[in-house]
């Protein structure tokens, strides 16, 4: 095998390395729009108090709900009022297939996230460091 040849096969292992590590990393904060979450840590930046429908509070040993139901298009925010962080995702554990609108990923004790659900149904999120702490959304 010849130089150019050893160096394009290294290239295309570190590209390929790289997108499958973009791929898999959590991100703290998503900003992609069109049906996908808006999150953003505390300090929410483009969510006003005011924007959001229903806030989730999670104790470090379950979740609460402010309400029992938002409507496609509102925002809701998840707040970590534990001395533990919390990976907040959507069911089933350990994909968070059902709604990838509710993966917020790691929010540090003290901390929240606010993010837009645009999919309508019931859907389930856990803490995926315990899955056995879970809660609901209904989306009309």
């Amino acid at each position: 095998m010849n130089k150019t040849a050893k160096i394009v096969i290294a290239l295309v292992f570190v590209i390929v390395l790289a997108g499958a590590i973009m791929m898999f990393s959590k991100k703290d904060s998503n900003t992609t729009t069109g049906g996908s979450s808006n999150s953003s840590s505390s300090g929410d930046s483009g969510s006003s108090s005011s924007d959001v429908a229903m806030v989730i509070t999670y104790d470090g040993s379950s979740f609460s709900e402010s309400t029992d139901s938002i409507k496609a298009g509102q925002s809701v925010k998840v707040v970590n009022n534990s001395s533990a962080a919390l990976d907040f995702d959507s069911d089933p554990h350990p994909v968070h297939t059902d709604n990838t609108e509710l993966n917020a990923g790691d929010i540090e004790p003290g901390d929240s996230k606010t993010f837009t659900i645009d999919k309508k149904g019931t859907w389930g999120y856990h803490n995926h460091r315990n899955a056995s702490q879970h809660g609901e959304i209904t989306v009309k």
